[in-house]
């Protein structure tokens, strides 16, 4: 079942995700590789996923990006499943896993780009999934690696252990008392980095963050992961002890109702306004201010109601778009 249809919107730690960068030895990086080399590449990690004699090859199907449509490059793009950089260059390709919490990207910023992501508080479980994929194709292929070093990467930062560890965790009472940057401040004195819903460069709308390790080298996976379980633990308690703080306020109760309300009765909505909607509701529910049953849970909401999702393959006018989200907000809240 793919992460946000897993996710519950009581849980703080929204999902969990390990991604594991690897290239492959006298292979130029993504951004200065040949189109015969690039073609080459891809070939032998095909080879290595669907002609393995693990599990592998019925677990994945292969997907050229430059076969795909680019709304249909833009949906595996909100359902996090690609970055959104593969969206937009078209280049290259990925295996998906059919329950879609796994993917593989080729030719991204690295040649090879696995992700493992899980709805839920799963960091160790994320990690044992990806590690027995990479073990895998690491049987078939010979990755670029120095004894000094560790993994090669495009980027020096993801040089060493190749792998980011990430949390994606639903703060919005940190955000209303003001404390978020307090939190972001002490992540990165620790040496993680926080971003918005998707990665790099973007906004934490509907107060979504993930937090991340900025750190690969010289320090192993296990010890990656532990770092970061304790310090989203402790984000965690201080959520709790937010939304302790304005449970009673009649102020925060009406905003939150008024929340509801908009999503309910609501004729045009845009994508940006929605999440915030949705992230008041979640608080809501999750305080005991407001009590309702929806279709769906609010992330899948979240998730469901984005740009490309939302057209379902239909040419739409931003209007219509917002309309059309509207119509889906009102259906299922």
């Amino acid at each position: 079942m793919i992460w946000y249809k897993e996710s519950k919107d009581d849980d703080i730690i929204i999902s969990t995700r390990i991604r594991l960068a690897r290239n492959l030895e006298k292979y130029p990086f993504p951004e200065t590789i040949s189109e015969k080399d690039s073609k080459e590449v891809i070939e032998k990690v095909k080879n290595a996923v669907l002609n393995s004699n693990s599990t592998l090859s019925k677990e994945f199907r292969f997907i050229k990006m430059s076969e795909l449509k680019p709304y249909e490059r833009e949906e595996l793009s909100e359902r996090h499943l690609i970055s959104s950089e593969m969206e937009k260059s078209g280049i290259g390709a990925v295996f998906l896993s059919n329950d879609e919490n796994m993917s593989i990207m080729l030719m991204e910023e690295d040649h090879i780009r696995l992700q493992v992501i899980l709805g839920g508080a799963k960091l160790k479980k994320a990690w044992e999934l990806a590690n027995k994929i990479d073990d895998v194709l690491e049987e078939n292929l010979t990755y670029a690696f120095s004894e000094k070093f560790g993994y090669l990467t495009a980027c020096p930062t993801n040089t060493g252990t190749g792998i980011r560890a990430s949390v994606m965790m639903h703060l919005p009472a940190l955000t209303l008392t003001g404390n978020i940057n307090k939190i972001i401040s002490s992540a990165s004195a620790l040496g993680l980095t926080v971003r918005g819903l998707y990665g790099e460069g973007s906004k934490a709308y509907g107060n979504l963050y993930q937090i991340s390790n900025q750190i690969t080298l010289g320090v192993s996976e296990e010890e990656i992961i532990e770092k970061l379980e304790n310090i989203s633990s402790q984000i965690e308690k201080h959520e709790k002890e937010s939304r302790n703080a304005v449970k009673n306020n009649e102020s925060v109760a009406d905003k939150l109702w008024r929340s509801y309300g908009t999503l309910k009765f609501a004729r045009n909505i845009s994508s940006k306004e929605s999440k915030a909607l949705i992230s008041d509701v979640i608080l809501g529910e999750n305080m005991g201010i407001i009590d309702i049953k929806g279709k769906k849970s609010k992330i899948e909401l979240m998730i469901e109601s984005e740009p490309a999702l939302i057209m379902q393959g239909k040419n739409l006018s931003p209007e219509e778009r917002d309309k059309k989200r509207a119509e889906f907000l009102r259906e299922n809240v």
